[in-house]
């Protein structure tokens, strides 16, 4: 837990200004003479470490750091369904396509009887049109009182009238086409500009859930009670030590870890002294 390191860099540093404080603490000396070197019994460490553990809050402030950590890791757990998402989206937008996939089948399917139905009819009308005509003309062909040239006359007669309303079908299927494809030109524009609308809404609404799950208000209130507590057990082993310093007429007080030689040890006095802090 990153607070742990914090908090014994900021007790070195607390009980750092401790030192100094206590080493000012004797008659100054003329600027001309070295410092004198305090007596060994003068002289006392600590524990900081096992002082702060002695603290009556201490095992509050590892209850709110457990606290901490595990919501921690739950948000951890939740970042990871960024993977999770992308997963999601890609199986929405499969189903999506597949949804405008089948909905571009049936628009395709019932347009198509549309303009077939169209078709069907404008060929009912073609024929009511041309077929007395082509009747008539073909009567008059079967007549054998006509003269070749008559007849010539007559089967170009019928010919054109064939083309003209081959002609006419034609014009009519490739407006009927020209429409179709316009009609599900815009269909298929449509869809997309929709799915497209889909897939914005889903990746916002996601990321927003997303976002909020990374950045908690709890969280942050969770770490700013964890660092005040923590820095009311490092002032309270600092006053601690002071106070047993003061008493026990101590001059310098120095870190256990920095200590090299044999020293009187005022760990558990720090601790008596913190027990009865509430």
């Amino acid at each position: 837990m990153r607070f742990h390191h914090q908090r014994n860099l900021i007790a070195a540093v607390a009980l750092g200004c401790i030192l100094t404080i206590f080493a000012g603490c004797g008659p100054k000396q003329p600027a001309s003479a070295p410092p004198a070197k305090p007596a060994a019994s003068m002289q006392a460490m600590v524990d900081v470490q096992k002082a702060l553990e002695a603290h009556p809050l201490r095992g509050k402030l590892r209850q709110m750091e457990q606290d901490l950590a595990t919501a921690e890791a739950k948000a951890a757990a939740d970042t990871s369904a960024q993977d999770t998402a992308r997963q999601e989206f890609e199986t929405a937008m499969k189903v999506r396509q597949s949804e405008d996939k089948a909905a571009i089948e049936k628009k395709q399917t019932q347009l198509g009887d549309e303009l077939n139905e169209q078709r069907r009819a404008y060929i009912d009308e073609l024929e009511k049109e041309y077929r007395p005509l082509l009747f008539n003309l073909d009567l008059k062909l079967k007549t054998v009182q006509i003269t070749p040239a008559e007849k010539e006359t007559l089967q170009k007669e019928m010919d054109r009238l064939l083309a003209e309303r081959q002609q006419k079908l034609k014009a009519k299927e490739d407006e009927l086409a020209a429409r179709f494809q316009k009609e599900m030109d815009a269909f298929a524009a449509e869809l997309a500009e929709n799915t497209d609308a889909y897939a914005k809404q889903w990746t916002a609404e996601r990321m927003n859930r997303l976002q909020q799950a990374t950045v908690s208000p709890e969280r942050e209130r969770q770490r700013q009670a964890i660092v005040e507590l923590s820095n009311r057990l490092i002032e309270d082993v600092r006053s601690m030590v002071a106070k047993v310093a003061l008493r026990d007429k101590i001059q310098v007080v120095w870190l256990r870890q920095a200590v090299h030689t044999p020293l009187k040890d005022i760990t558990d006095a720090v601790a008596k002294e913190l027990a009865n802090v509430k």
